[in-house]
């Protein structure tokens, strides 16, 4: 008899605890609340957008409804394409979770207020900075019995999984003369880099892209860098498949080194943002960065470094391979800011400027000499270069710029350089979307660069102003390349 209380007291206990456990599982269901909200920021052809929305909880739950939510970034109601438990970087789990992911729609209009970057471009620096705030609004979230409501500014609540393959991050500086000042200066450029993990564990080399930022990206945060031109669209499999091991086309893949100035890679000297007519004032410590970067990754072919880069990183890549014609395997400026001409000079040094009539305007002189002289020519003529341009660029004139220089290149004798040349900016991502002509590194990014100009009829044409035909539907030009895509060529070049 004793031994039947025994177990019956020990079945009742077993009964308490089920009926503790399940009552607390449906409290969770019931009792949660949100404790904070961060936002997906996601690189797209024209920058950064919020992508998502990532809701911590204040329990575990098991379900979650978005029947009757609404949601506001920055002031603007969203989309919600999709919501559902997820861990803690937003991606989607089997089984409860503190966390919810709220897949949100992305637009983007040029200046218009439906935008979802959370980009602010500075009108004074004329650089891309963090917005302010980026208030979030989330009504009506189903959970339970309950419907939630949460309000945040989640601009220091980021989370980015796009620039987070940039699994390297660091510093690189020294002491170096200064051009125009005639003294000494500190200088430190920022990096980051994606490794891919199947590389580092291959015993095989392979090659490595490197990436230098347009005038908007500068400063001391990498992920502006990453993100402002979308260079975290090198890392994704569409194009890292394009690239292979040296002598193992099996292994696909890149290494990609994304470096950032403090101000313009067209600063000479003096902070400001130059007219492409001279030496870059971080000529020696980009070098510096990059012999130090393939130093520490034995297993990068330094046969198979690529070059290239979008305005002002376009004129840097000018710049670099003129200043070091053997170092690099290829190149690819893109909407490149190396001028052809040159300009008149103060006695510091500095640009002398033109004011327009009205005041409202300045414009650099022009001396009537080439910047790009035939010594320079010369040491360019050899090294595979593709270059890409809309003819619509009214920030960097083709004119003045490329159209001169590939002209001079092919007729010095270049055997592999190319130009897409297109005659507008078209989107991808949102396909109707047409975007200022200085963006042409979109169709870059979008792996779209595979026509190219008329060799012949440059080489032999007197007239730049009818020699180029730009064309959106041949993807840069009617003519084809020594391969089919910018990528497959660039991966076939090695010094």
């Amino acid at each position: 008899m004793k031994v039947k209380w025994k177990y019956l007291l020990i079945a009742t206990a077993v009964l308490a605890l089920v009926a503790c456990s399940t009552r607390g599982k449906r409290e969770t269901a019931s009792g949660a609340t949100i404790s904070d909200a961060k936002i997906e920021v996601s690189g797209y052809e024209w920058g950064p957008s919020v992508s998502g929305v990532i809701v911590e909880l204040s329990e575990n739950v098991s379900a979650l409804s978005p029947d009757g939510l609404t949601v506001l970034t920055a002031g603007v109601k969203r989309t919600v394409k999709d919501a559902y438990l997820s861990d803690e970087k937003g991606q989607k789990v089997d089984g409860p979770s503190q966390f919810a992911k709220l897949d949100l729609d992305v637009t983007y209009t040029f200046g218009g207020k439906d935008n979802t970057s959370p980009f602010f471009f500075n009108l004074k620096t004329m650089m891309n900075e963090w917005a302010a705030e980026y208030p979030v609004q989330i009504k009506g979230l189903a959970i339970g019995n309950k419907s939630l409501d949460f309000e945040t500014d989640a601009i220091k609540k980021r989370v980015m999984n796009d620039t987070a393959a940039f699994n390297v991050r660091g510093e690189h500086k020294g002491t170096y003369a200064n051009p125009l000042a005639g003294t000494t200066e500190e200088l430190a450029l920022q990096y980051a880099a994606y490794e891919p993990e199947k590389l580092r564990k291959s015993d095989a080399k392979s090659p490595l892209i490197i990436w230098l930022h347009g005038q908007g990206e500068g400063g001391t945060d990498i992920d502006i860098t990453l993100l402002g031109n979308e260079v975290t669209a090198l890392t994704r499999e569409n194009i890292q498949q394009y690239y292979t091991a040296t002598g193992d086309t099996s292994e696909k893949g890149a290494y990609v080194l994304a470096v950032q100035t403090p101000t313009y890679w067209m600063d000479e000297g003096d902070g400001s943002n130059g007219g492409g007519a001279g030496k870059s004032r971080y000529t020696e410590v980009l070098m510096d960065t990059i012999e130090a970067y393939v130093a520490s990754n034995p297993d990068i072919d330094r046969n198979r470094i690529y070059l290239g880069g979008c305005s002002n990183g376009g004129y840097m890549t000018m710049n670099m391979v003129v200043e070091y014609p053997g170092y690099f395997a290829a190149a690819y400026p893109l909407a490149e800011a190396y001028s052809f001409y040159d300009y008149q000079r103060n006695a510091d040094g500095t640009y002398a400027k033109e004011e327009s009539s009205d005041g409202t305007t300045s414009s650099f002189i022009p001396t009537g000499q080439t910047f790009i002289t035939e010594d320079k020519i010369e040491k360019l003529k050899n090294l595979p270069l593709w270059f890409v341009m809309s003819a619509d660029d009214q920030v960097v004139l083709p004119e003045r710029y490329v159209l001169p220089t590939y002209q001079a290149l092919v007729q010095a004798g270049a055997k592999n350089a190319w130009l897409s040349y297109y005659e507008t900016v078209q989107g991808q991502d949102i396909p109707e979307n047409q975007y200022l002509g200085h963006w042409s590194w979109l169709y870059f990014f979008n792996d779209q660069v595979t026509g190219v100009q008329d060799v012949e009829q440059v080489k032999s044409a007197s007239d730049l102003a009818s020699v180029y035909t730009p064309s959106n539907a041949d993807h840069g030009g009617t003519s084809k390349a020594s391969h089919a895509t910018i990528f497959e060529w660039m991966n076939a070049q090695s010094k």
